[in-house]
């Protein structure tokens, strides 16, 4: 695993938005990093700036701390789509017209999560 495991978690201050102060931050949530006697580890740091509230900000936060779990469902999901885009061909090759649009479809939606898994540098 080339990066820091989950869970990664946002920190922010609520009720306390002021977007030339505020700081929102995906941090690493692991037991480790929150109980050092610290700040635990920052992973990133969430531009609050051009946002007149914490909504934009906050969401984007939560997309990055979502990002292990994302590599995990994909992965987790890679064996299973390939397996039914074997049976979508299968059928495909028996005629199903309807078979072959969707293996086409499932066929660039794989190869579409292996390049994001490649790029993040996760491939297993």
């Amino acid at each position: 695993m080339n990066h820091t495991p989950g869970p990664w978690l946002v920190n922010f201050e609520q009720n306390k938005f002021d977007s030339r102060r505020s700081k929102v931050q995906v941090v690493d949530g692991s037991s480790a990093s929150l109980n050092n006697g610290g700040l635990p580890l920052v992973l990133a740091n969430v531009n609050a700036m051009p946002f007149n509230d914490e909504s934009v900000p906050l969401a984007n936060a939560r997309l990055i701390a979502s990002a292990p779990d994302l590599l995990e469902i994909i992965r987790a999901l890679l064996p299973h789509a390939s397996n039914e885009w074997e049976r979508l061909d299968d059928l495909a090759h028996r005629g199903s017209r309807e078979s072959e649009n969707a293996a086409m479809e499932l066929d660039q939606l794989i190869d579409r999560a292996r390049e994001i898994v490649a790029k993040i540098g996760g491939s297993k």
